[in-house]
């Protein structure tokens, strides 16, 4: 049993177990999503094997090995004052209405670490609108409602077809996607098969650019 943050689970692990269970077809895996709060209890409590999560980990009783390098980055319609811009500022971006990821959300932990550190009181940011899932934003960005931050890994469709705009932050917004499991925990072999399965999945490919 795989827990997954939402990010992951909605956009980055459906493939990687796909292509796995053509490989290994008798081996049958089972997807929880929540956010990452969620998948971190489940596998301290013994309620997946393993978990892939986005953002920091700290506790320490638990194995974090990073597979994978992400970027946060602005999103907003298409023809929005930011829009033609090809790096945006923190401060430009929160001068418009924000669309935010829920509590316990690894991307708004990380949005939050990130304002943290250029002294920006998250509790000042005009929140217009919470949801628990990056479909959910993507929409309400697109009619018009605000402006949002969110992975490059979610909006590869918008990207392409031109329905969304996508401006990198300077500085950028980095994270990582870590699988995490218990340190004392027995592997089974399929755990160890599917864990070597997802590193060279990711090994292999290469993130979509953000702009």
């Amino acid at each position: 049993l795989i827990g997954a943050s939402t990010t992951i689970g909605e956009y980055f692990i459906p493939g990687i177990i796909g292509t796995f269970q053509s490989s290994y077809p008798d081996v049958r895996i089972r997807l929880h999503v929540a956010n990452t709060n969620g998948i971190i209890h489940m596998v301290e409590n013994n309620v997946v094997d393993i978990g892939i999560v986005e953002g920091p980990v700290n506790n320490k009783n638990l194995v974090k090995e990073v597979i994978w390098n992400d970027e946060l980055v602005t999103i907003c319609p298409v023809g929005h004052p930011l829009s033609g811009r090809k790096k945006v500022a923190i401060g430009e971006v929160l001068e418009h209405p924000f669309i935010s990821r829920e509590e316990g959300s690894g991307t708004r932990e990380v949005v939050e670490n990130y304002l943290s550190k250029r002294k920006v009181d998250s509790d000042n940011v005009d929140i217009i609108m919470e949801f628990g899932s990056p479909e959910s934003i993507k929409s309400a960005v697109t009619a018009g409602l605000g402006v949002s931050i969110l992975s490059v890994a979610t909006i590869e469709k918008e990207l392409a077809l031109g329905s969304l705009a996508a401006i990198p932050l300077s500085p950028p917004i980095r994270r990582t996607f870590s699988i995490v499991n218990q340190r004392q925990k027995f592997r089974l072999r399929a755990m160890e098969e599917f864990l070597e399965f997802a590193r060279e999945h990711c090994a292999n490919r290469r993130p979509p650019a953000p702009s």
